[in-house]
């Protein structure tokens, strides 16, 4: 299971709205200052994502909650993304030119003809039973820290 800390920003009926901030893992080395992928994280700051969960625990606005996503969902979900558009962009390109004889015009015309499809297919795979693959789950509440100074 692939954990992330997220706080409770609605309360609704059957669920809480969640939000959670993605950071990127780079500045957290010494080569920072001189790494092109930490400059550009330093420019873009984090992104704030927002889940509606179904649950029939109760939680308070503010609560901060450990939500997951099975890795089995994860990686079923990456493979529709990326890999099935891709092989049928690859077997459209290579159907126009070889199979049907179109030139290099018909393999471009095939190989948009192909991703478009692959990614049409790929959103339609992905919402068995009206769900999505990956929807994320509420794993429980943290701990309640407090500190003592």
């Amino acid at each position: 299971m692939i954990e992330e800390v997220a706080t409770v920003v609605a309360v609704g009926e059957g669920g809480v709205e969640v939000a959670c901030f993605s950071q990127s893992a780079c500045g957290q080395c010494r080569q920072s200052s001189q790494c092109g992928t930490g400059l550009v994280s330093r420019a873009l700051p984090g992104r704030e994502h927002r889940f509606f969960i179904a649950t029939t625990q109760e939680f308070e606005v503010g609560e901060q909650v450990r939500i997951g996503i099975p890795e089995h969902s994860l990686i079923t979900s990456a493979l529709l993304l990326y890999l099935l558009p891709l092989l049928l962009l690859l077997g459209g390109a290579l159907l126009a030119s070889l199979g049907l004889d179109m030139g290099d015009g018909g393999t471009l015309l095939g190989a948009a003809a192909g991703g478009g499809i692959g990614f049409w297919l790929a959103s339609r795979l992905s919402r068995r039973a009206g769900r999505p693959l990956s929807e994320p789950v509420i794993l429980g509440a943290l701990i309640p820290t407090t500190r003592i100074d």
